[in-house]
């Protein structure tokens, strides 16, 4: 049989590997967690955009809350115009849906999604952050980059 030292090293590899597998499972949990939240944050705001009883000046003052883009009144006229021009361009909003979601390091996340309307649709861009701190309270995640366009092209990593 094994001498009972390569049998101790054999248990303790396999138990490190294990604990390393456990890791990155729940790395790879906590970053859907994490991300799902935010496509729902995202939704919601589509949502508001759909939704008769909300401004789409609200809608997009709710999104952006808490950012550096919160209060940015300039800013936050410029999209809604921006966004009244691409419905009176391609018509109402009908769905939208996450195409892209990509994580870069423990703070930053990119989130696109494509909004179908009734006769073309758009590709929409979020970038969330959330600022690194040494204490256990961290704060909410937030929009530091929103864009829209019909740039579908993009999609598909072509020029």
């Amino acid at each position: 049989m094994f001498p009972p030292k390569t049998v101790l090293s054999l248990f303790f590899v396999v138990l490190t590997g294990q604990a390393i597998v456990g890791r990155a499972q729940s790395t790879s949990e906590l970053d859907a967690v994490v991300t799902g939240a935010l496509a729902r944050r995202v939704e919601r705001f589509f949502g508001n955009l759909k939704a008769p009883s909300v401004t789409a000046q609200d809608s997009f003052a709710d999104l952006l809350a808490g950012g550096p883009l919160d209060g940015r009144t300039e800013q936050l006229i410029a999209f809604v115009e921006n966004y009244k021009k691409l419905e009176a361009s391609y018509g109402r909003f009908l769905v939208a849906k996450q195409v892209h979601v990509k994580r870069v390091g423990d703070d930053l996340i990119f989130l696109t999604f494509l909004y179908e309307s009734e006769q073309f649709p758009i590709v929409w861009r979020f970038t969330f952050y959330r600022p690194p701190l040494e204490t256990l309270e961290r704060p909410d995640w937030f929009v530091v980059r929103l864009s829209f366009d019909t740039k579908l092209e993009q999609l598909t990593g072509l020029p």
